[in-house]
């Protein structure tokens, strides 16, 4: 144990001497962390995506952060690479992800679900996904993955191409999760 408190000892005293804190740290990190994800929005030259990069880069407060990427024309392989990105930035501790929306991209179809299903974050607390081309198949994924983020109340899917069936399940699911609104 000695050891390990002359450790740390040494290493904080070498920080303090070159004026480093620990709180520059951790607000460079996200900082670097979003970047990726701004990155990617950018490589995409959609203007929506370019839009949504010029936010982030601009938000002041680090620690959470929106992403809107309604009626962008996203192709699939855009999907997915934005989906990576996501999950990069929760993965390495970046800010979380609050509302997210690729509402009026057709081509996300159920392809595109499986992606972000795979990848979003459980710190989700709205997502929406309306008219999207997205069918049963890639609801019923998007119902298995809605328990995973339990701060999620608000769920929109409406003018997608569901079953009656599928269509129930969600109003279902809906009331019998509290606090969560199901669009559908």
């Amino acid at each position: 144990m000695k050891k390990r408190t002359r450790r740390i000892f040494i290493k904080t005293a070498a920080a303090a001497a070159l004026g480093y804190t620990s709180n520059t740290t951790a607000v460079e990190k996200p900082i670097m962390v979003i970047n990726y994800l701004v990155d990617v929005l950018r490589s995409t030259n959609k203007p929506v995506c370019n839009a949504e990069a010029e936010k982030l880069l601009l938000k002041n407060n680090h620690s959470d952060y929106d992403l809107h990427l309604r009626n962008a024309n996203l192709s699939i392989d855009e999907i997915i690479l934005i989906s990576k990105a996501i999950k990069t930035v929760h993965d390495e501790n970046g800010p979380s992800l609050k509302s997210f929306s690729m509402s009026y991209n057709q081509n996300i179809k159920d392809e595109g679900v499986f992606s972000l299903v795979n990848t979003l974050p459980s710190t989700l607390t709205e997502i929406g996904l309306v008219q999207c081309g997205i069918s049963d198949k890639g609801a019923d994924a998007l119902l298995a993955w809605a328990p995973s983020a339990p701060q999620l109340h608000w769920l929109c899917v409406e003018d997608n191409a569901l079953s009656n069936n599928t269509k129930s399940r969600f109003i279902k699911y809906g009331k019998r999760t509290r606090g969560l609104l199901v669009v559908v």
